[in-house]
């Protein structure tokens, strides 16, 4: 007895099945039809290859040689049936594919019969990619390669991260990028850029100073600071002393540092150049055989100044 309890199955694909008894020499026989390559040809159970038949008219099939008295041949004819998109839906693992032996492909993506890509293994580990072009996956070493999928060796200094017209966006790095080379003297770990508020002293106090104009920009990169700012003064105020600037972004690491720019409404100066300490920058007036700091008495009360200069940092 033959039958289904409960929803019968649709099945891919169906078939029909024509079996002769040959007469010596017959090479033609009339099938109850079929699709072109959909079917398979036995001849005395034996499985027939394309080039031992024609079965092209979708009835007939010929042999390339006649067959002996009482040989039986036997046609099985499928219906023909295309592979269609489908989800798959499973809370676990939805696909295992497991190459067993050596390294290679285990996944091959074909566009028109043409190889596009592979997924696969080497060294008992993934990696992704086409032809020469790929990433590696090592977790021993927390790392993704650049990677030859067709080699299953590593690249180095060979692959590209986008590329002129087609460019990755940002990059965010909580740690440092080596430029150049591989040392310690080739990574960069620290760029910045910001504003900061600049502030004047005289004495080290600010007592009755305003400002009308008041800006300070900065960039770092790596230990090295570049900064500007602009000052002007609509009151210096009550504080006597050695004049100061201060609120610089970062504590400079020495008392030596090169000169800054400078340019500025004073009064009573001459040549007047800035030396910047961890205390911070002071002005000098380095008239011939005078070297002495400026002072709250060299200031104007709309006094202005533009600054810029370099140091380092730690």
């Amino acid at each position: 007895m033959s039958g289904y309890i409960g929803t019968q199955p649709v099945p891919q694909a169906t078939q029909t099945r024509d079996s002769f008894t040959c007469t010596a020499g017959q090479t033609s026989f009339a099938t109850s039809g079929y699709t072109p390559n959909f079917l398979d040809v036995y001849l005395n159970g034996v499985k027939l290859t394309a080039t031992d038949y024609t079965a092209s008219n979708g009835s007939d099939v010929v042999l390339a040689s006649g067959a002996a008295l009482d040989d039986i041949l036997e046609v099985v004819a499928y219906t023909s049936f295309e592979v269609v998109t489908d989800t798959v839906t499973n809370a676990g693992t939805v696909l295992n594919l497991d190459r067993t032996g050596s390294d290679g492909t285990i996944l091959d993506l074909k566009k028109d019969g043409t190889t596009v890509g592979s997924i696969g293994a080497g060294g008992g580990r993934l990696y992704i990619g086409s032809a020469d072009t790929g990433v590696y996956f090592d977790e021993g070493v927390d790392s993704i390669f650049p990677y030859n999928p067709t080699t299953q060796q590593t690249r180095d200094n060979a692959i590209d991260l986008g590329y002129s017209s087609i460019r990755y966006k940002d990059l965010y790095l909580s740690g440092g990028v080596y430029l150049g080379g591989t040392g310690s003297a080739n990574k960069l770990d620290d760029y910045e850029e910001g504003t900061w508020t600049p502030v004047i002293r005289f004495g080290g106090n600010s007592v009755g100073v305003s400002y009308s104009v008041r800006n300070g920009r900065y960039t770092k990169i790596g230990r090295i600071v570049t900064y500007y700012f602009d000052i002007s003064l609509s009151a210096r105020g009550t504080s006597t002393g050695n004049l100061d600037f201060v609120g610089f972004p970062f504590v400079p690491t020495n008392t030596a540092n090169p000169p800054s720019i400078l340019t500025g409404s004073l009064s009573s100066t001459n040549d007047v150049q800035g030396y910047l300490t961890s205390s911070g920058l002071f002005l000098e007036n380095r008239n011939t055989g005078t070297q002495s700091n400026l002072t709250h008495n060299n200031v104007n009360s709309n006094s202005t100044f533009y600054i810029v200069g370099v140091y380092e940092t730690s």
